[in-house]
């Protein structure tokens, strides 16, 4: 079984051979040629209104990751993301990949809590 590794679009590498884009919007300058994504699950990131009353300063860092916690909860297409993760651990690593900047005031860790607590 492989592993789950996050990853900035800009980092890939020709290790990550399973990509899952993890942002509701497709990198800006980004080619889907170039990036040879896997899945793009758009479902389970954080909802427009969230993400855009994060980025407006309306919520602060704390309440954005509680709010898109909250979110992945209630999910409906949660738990087949997870499945299709777990599938795709059977055949090697998964790298999660996003075009943040700022990897630890973004969505990913609050994503990548929850991946933990459901699959390990």
């Amino acid at each position: 079984m492989g592993k789950v590794i996050f990853k900035r679009v800009y980092d890939l590498d020709a290790s990550d051979k399973q990509r899952v884009l993890v942002d509701r919007l497709w990198p800006r300058g980004q080619s889907k040629e170039t990036l040879h994504i896997t899945e793009w699950p758009k479902e389970i990131t954080p909802s427009t209104e969230i993400r855009q009353d994060y980025h407006k300063g309306k919520l602060d860092y704390e309440a954005f990751a509680k709010a898109y916690g909250q979110e992945l909860e209630s999910n409906e297409e949660a738990d087949s993301f997870l499945e299709t993760l777990k599938d795709l651990l059977e055949n090697g690593d998964v790298t999660l990949t996003s075009s943040v900047k700022n990897v630890e005031q973004s969505h990913i860790p609050t994503l990548r809590s929850y991946i933990e607590k459901e699959i390990g």
